[in-house]
């Protein structure tokens, strides 16, 4: 196991910026509030879009004008607000949610578990647990000009996590 990376949860963008912008110089921190923005989905949708604008490539975002970022996702990216909006235990797994304790999650000790890393062309592969999956999930992240760490492949995070125990057994 590589290390854990515990913040407090963020609900306004000017704070998630400046944060973020602090700790950017490491690829653990930026899955971190990568996944901080989408915990937002569940409340704030277009608040997490603006943050999810400041963690990922510029390659996966376009203009907007009324965004507090002056981004919004594009089509792809997009897509994965639609998932963690269909299922919050996914964002939730990833920072101490769990089946067993119905993806309860600490919002002033959110914590990531970073199981390895591993050099991948320019950038790194980031392997991090989810406590609704069997095997570690894959982020890859490379850093821009400014030395900040950007998500440029970060689909697995939003696919299905196990239902929680009492789910299990309703049927």
């Amino acid at each position: 196991m590589m290390g854990k990376v515990t913040k407090k949860m963020i609900k306004s963008f000017p704070e998630f910026k400046s944060q973020w912008e602090k700790d950017a110089g490491s690829p653990e921190d930026s899955i971190m509030y990568y996944l901080i923005a989408a915990l937002n989905v569940e409340s704030d949708p277009k608040l997490a879009d603006a943050m999810m604008t400041a963690v990922v490539s510029k390659n996966d975002c376009v203009e907007d004008g009324s965004s507090p970022s002056g981004l919004k996702l594009g089509r792809s990216a997009k897509y994965y607000i639609g998932q963690f909006k269909g299922n919050k235990n996914i964002a939730r797994s990833y920072v101490g949610g769990t089946p067993e304790n119905n993806y309860s999650i600490k919002e002033s000790a959110l914590t990531m578990t970073v199981a390895s890393k591993q050099e991948h062309g320019k950038g790194l592969k980031i392997f991090i647990k989810s406590g609704g999956k069997d095997l570690p999930t894959p982020v890859q992240v490379a850093k821009n000009n400014a030395g900040q760490w950007k998500l440029t492949n970060y689909s697995s995070i939003c696919t299905g996590v196990k239902k929680t125990v009492k789910e299990q057994g309703d049927f």
